[in-house]
């Protein structure tokens, strides 16, 4: 008797290729990248928004996405109202599974990215992510690896490290920033097999990594995270200025003839909209009464920070750090009191960190409605705000009038960068314009009488009928939704990882 034999042929699951973000701060993840996921946020600006809307919207996807950043610790257990025993029984019993983060006792105590000595900072943070984490997720996943890096923390030896170890990289650049990082700080990096992909500068006597100007030198594609900016660096605008590093303006450039940068703006994240956001006392879409949940978020943000109590007020907020480098604060603080004593039932409210250890316009602002960033405080804010404001000099992106439209608020700011793409003066029809357009209010001037005269046309809307606003508000909150799409900027972003992966799909 005969035993027919069966072949059995084993199949092999074909490993898709992972993207790493590499990020010094990150936003409010979701679930699906681990249990870890609701414990880590320690955003602080635009690019911490970013990541977190990338990483929610390849997670639904199905991409594989981990995550590199700063153990923050102390800010995670602010933010999450733990005591030490708390956070150590997270972190030691939960599985971290795509989260990644990187602990040092240089930092742990900071409550940002940049506080403290963020030299050291970035010397520690690239070293484990070179010596640990790269390895380990690239084992993960057979090789197939995609690097993501944001800002200059995350670039300098990292990009050099990946491009010398054949890793392809996209580089998101939100700011200009750069840092000379010693290389006596990356000691025992291994540097010398990565010395020909290092943009090397001389600072302070010393042999020093420009981690921007490497980050980029070192990308197989950059992309800058609004289009007008990209042609302001390329363009050699503010050459009067030490705003653009000569080395980032440089590589910059020679990214853009190469055809290798893209510009991407940035679109917020589902948690960024004022039905899902869990900071307001009173949730609203775009349809309904959403004055009225204004009003009510209004008379709360009152409240808290110490206004008149008015739930008819014209409420001005200022979300963004308290940078007299490119946020204009200074311009905030010549104009803001005179402006609420010239303007009967105006409100200004500033929810914004200092720059470093610098406390200079804390204490001026303390004067007025001022309070350090919270996460709740400043969401809250946008809820309350009739108009959100600020007086940039430059802008990379800027998110703060995209999120103040979702929030049914205006827009003012200076014609610059990311606010020149976003911001489209606004025209009624009642007042004789073909049709009804726009979303906030422009002014070029970089002095202080700028932002009072764009202010001025915002009180001037504000004070219009109550059904004139609503609907005018209502139409902005739709546009924005139409023209941020969450799943409109993940496109582009995947588009770029498919090029990086050979033109082949993630999933």
């Amino acid at each position: 008797m005969q035993i027919a034999i069966q072949r059995f042929e084993v199949i092999k699951r074909k490993e898709k290729t992972a993207i790493l973000i590499i990020t010094p701060e990150t936003g409010p993840l979701p679930e699906e990248m681990g249990d870890l996921a609701k414990y880590i946020s320690g955003k602080s600006g635009g690019q911490g928004e970013v990541v977190s809307a990338l990483c929610e919207g390849m997670t639904e996807r199905g991409i594989d996405v981990h995550l590199a950043t700063l153990n923050l610790k102390r800010r995670f257990q602010q933010e999450g109202m733990m005591d030490e025993r708390e956070w150590r029984e997270i972190r030691y019993q939960i599985d971290p599974k795509r989260i990644h983060l990187v602990s040092s006792a240089v930092f742990a105590d900071n409550l940002s990215a940049y506080a403290g000595n963020p030299l050291l900072t970035a010397a520690e943070f690239q070293r484990e992510i070179i010596h640990n984490v790269i390895k380990t997720v690239r084992a993960q996943h057979q090789g197939k690896l995609i690097i993501h890096s944001h800002d200059w923390m995350a670039g300098g030896a990292i990009t050099a490290y990946a491009r010398e170890t054949g890793l392809p990289v996209l580089h998101t650049v939100h700011n200009v920033f750069t840092a000379q990082l010693p290389l006596e700080f990356l000691g025992g990096g291994n540097l010398n097999n990565l010395s020909r992909h290092l943009y090397l500068s001389y600072y302070n006597g010393r042999q020093c990594v420009d981690c921007q100007a490497t980050a980029i030198k070192n990308a197989a594609m950059i992309n800058f995270v609004g289009e007008r900016f990209l042609r302001e660096v390329v363009d050699d605008y503010f050459m009067d200025r030490a705003i653009i590093p000569p080395s980032v303006r440089q590589e910059v450039k020679a990214k853009y003839y190469h055809d290798a940068a893209r510009a991407i703006i940035n679109a917020p994240a589902s948690n960024m909209y004022p039905e899902n956001c869990p900071h307001l006392v009173s949730k609203y879409g775009s349809n309904g009464d959403i004055i009225d949940h204004k009003s009510a978020n209004l008379l709360e943000l009152q409240r808290r920070m110490g206004l008149n109590i008015d739930g008819d007020a014209i409420l001005f907020f200022w979300p963004s750090r308290l940078d007299p480098v490119q946020k204009g604060v200074e311009l905030l603080e010549a104009i803001s009191q005179q402006f609420v004593d010239a303007h009967d039932g105006v409100q200004i409210a500033i929810v914004g960190d200092g720059v470093g250890n610098d406390r200079t316009h804390v204490d001026i602002l303390g004067r007025i409605a001022y309070h350090p960033f919270t996460e709740g405080l400043s969401m809250l804010g946008y809820a309350a705000a009739s108009d959100v404001f600020g007086a940039s000099l430059y802008e990379p992106c800027g998110q703060i009038d995209q999120v103040g439209n979702l929030f049914g608020a205006t827009a003012t700011n200076r014609d610059t960068g990311g606010y020149h793409d976003k911001i489209r003066e606004l025209r009624l029809k009642e007042e004789g314009a073909p049709q009804d357009v726009g979303n906030g209010f422009l002014f070029r001037d970089y002095d202080p009488g700028g932002p009072w005269y764009a202010m001025q046309k915002s009180v001037r809307f504000h004070r219009k009928r109550r059904d004139v606003r609503e609907m005018q508000l209502k139409r902005i909150m739709r546009e924005a939704r139409e023209k941020y799409d969450l799943g409109n900027m993940i496109a582009e972003y995947i588009r770029i990882y498919e090029r990086l992966n050979g033109g082949q799909p993630l999933i």
